[in-house]
């Protein structure tokens, strides 16, 4: 697989690349994939409630969310793309010893992007969650088990991305920018534990 294009593959032929020996797609485009899942299923439970009388209260925030969701599933697929590519990128100077990576920019170029795509999808993640947790008091009742899958995918999605910056972050030279990355890792980790909370407590 020489560039991605994740969005336009079938399910079948996404989890037989997935599953070859090939560099892309790996565990962050899965990851990014598993986010469009938790938006389509978000939007789902609006697509439902949407136009009853017992929520119409409720009609134009459930609209907002539903934009939220429309615009995160699609932003989670380009996404899955970019992290396939940057990986790519990254997985073709591995051959450059190590002692001679430190000395090109273009490695650093690979390995910034490498942590700026996952770190982009946890960032999504978070948002994502930030938009569900306030769903269970405003939809039926009857969607809570989607709801909540949608919820544990999107947290899924943002554990799963934040392992893919964790595991490039040593590669990073500068000693400011990896202390930031680690001051990422531990907000969005966050973030995350409490909307998964806020969510299980309104359940």
């Amino acid at each position: 697989m020489t560039q991605a294009q994740i969005a336009k593959m079938t399910v079948d032929e996404f989890v037989t690349a997935l599953a070859a020996k090939q560099p892309v797609p790996g565990g962050g485009a899965a990851a990014a994939c598993i986010l469009a899942q938790a938006s389509a299923l978000g939007a789902m439970v609006i697509a439902y409630t949407l136009g009853k009388p017992k929520f119409a209260q409720h009609q134009s925030r459930l609209e907002n969310l539903d934009m939220i969701f429309t615009g995160a599933r699609i932003d989670a697929l380009d996404l899955a793309d970019r992290d396939a590519n940057a990986y790519l990128k990254l997985n073709s100077l591995w051959k450059i010893p190590v002692d001679q990576r430190s000395s090109l920019p273009e490695w650093h170029a690979a390995v910034s992007e490498a942590i700026a795509a996952p770190s982009a999808i946890a960032d999504l993640s978070v948002a994502v969650l930030a938009a569900l947790a306030t769903m269970s008091k405003i939809t039926s009742a009857q969607l809570a088990s989607d709801l909540r899958i949608a919820q544990l995918f999107a947290h899924t999605a943002m554990e799963s991305a934040l392992l893919n910056v964790q595991v490039n972050l040593p590669q990073v030279s500068d000693t400011a920018a990896r202390t930031a990355g680690e001051t990422f890792l531990t907000a969005r980790r966050s973030e995350g534990a409490r909307f998964v909370s806020l969510s299980s407590t309104h359940s």
